[in-house]
This record gives C-alpha cells, sequence and structure tokens, in this order.
C-alpha cells in the first residue's frame, strides 16, 4: 500500500508541476492530469487475472482547439483470484497472482465538441512489449471520462478511464 500511495503521490505532483508551467499559455501547449484507471482483462489476460485499477499522469500538447498529442505515464496493478493448494507434506500454498505494469505512451487525439477519439501506442512492462490504445472519450471543462481498449502483445483488456485536468 506504500508503494501505490507513494506513485500516486508522485504521479501528481509531475502532472500538477507540468501544468503550472503551462498556465500563461492559451489554447496551445501542454496542460496535466491526472487520471484513475479500471481494467477489466480480456483473452489470454483473463485465464490468470480478473481486474486491475491504475493511476497516471496524463499530458496533452494542444496544437489546437480540435488537435492533440497525447503522453501517459501510468502504473497499472492487475490481481487475479486467490487459489491454494496441499502439497505432498501436508502443507498449504496459497497463490494470488498479481502483475504491476507501467505504461509509457503517446499519441494523437482529434476533438469535436466534448467529444474525442485518440490512439497511443508505447511501452508496457509486466508483459515486456509494445502495444496501442484506441480510445474514445468526452472531456467536459476539466474532467475527463475515458474508454479504451489496450493490445499489448499477447495481452488484451478493456479500460475505464476518469481523469481530472489542471487546467482548461
Amino acid at each position: 500500500m506504500k508503494n501505490v500511495l507513494f506513485v500516486s503521490t508522485m504521479v501528481f505532483l509531475l502532472s500538477l508541476f507540468l501544468t503550472n508551467q503551462a498556465q500563461a499559455q492559451d489554447e496551445r501547449g501542454f496542460i496535466g492530469g491526472n487520471s484513475f484507471n479500471v481494467i477489466i482483462p480480456q483473452g489470454k489476460l483473463a485465464d490468470t487475472y480478473t481486474h486491475g485499477f491504475g493511476v497516471y499522469a496524463n499530458f496533452d500538447y494542444n496544437f489546437n482547439k480540435h488537435f492533440a498529442a497525447r503522453f501517459d505515464l501510468g502504473w497499472n496493478d492487475l490481481s487475479g483470484p486467490e487459489t491454494s493448494y496441499v502439497d505432498t507434506l501436508g502443507l498449504v500454498h496459497v497463490n494470488h497472482p498479481n502483475m504491476s505494469l507501467w505504461e509509457f505512451t503517446a499519441g494523437f487525439k482529434a476533438s469535436v465538441s466534448v467529444v474525442y477519439i485518440e490512439i497511443r501506442g508505447g511501452y508496457y512492462t509486466g508483459v515486456n512489449s509494445w502495444g496501442f490504445v484506441p480510445a474514445v472519450g468526452l472531456r467536459i471543462g476539466r474532467f475527463d471520462i475515458q474508454g479504451n481498449y489496450a493490445f499489448v502483445g499477447d495481452s488484451q483488456w478493456f479500460g475505464g478511464r476518469i481523469g481530472f485536468y489542471w487546467s482548461k
């Protein structure tokens, strides 16, 4: 739990710092935010893990009010059901599958009013593979709601994200 708190705090401070650096700019430039992600594993990944969550630092570089470059740094934790077995000596062994997954992605976002679509690609630790993530979302003021589907190596998952940007 200490690791989760530490990572969350560092991601929060980084995005707040970068946003404060960009406050003086107009619609163009960097804005940052934080988000919370819920993961539902699909395919082969669902054989071991049942759910996950993540915290992110999100950075957008707005070219204008319709197009932006996206940069995400995220930490995810995937968990599966606890299983136990008794070995030949009568000892009980408990297995609780758990995987930490760091995400380093970048991509592009196109907005029409409050609705946007985006595509990100990047590297994912934990599965040690490159992947891409198509997404659709709503950006209302400083709040961001997004649905995405990740294709990373042999792994796939659906993600739902709720975020807050530190400036409009």
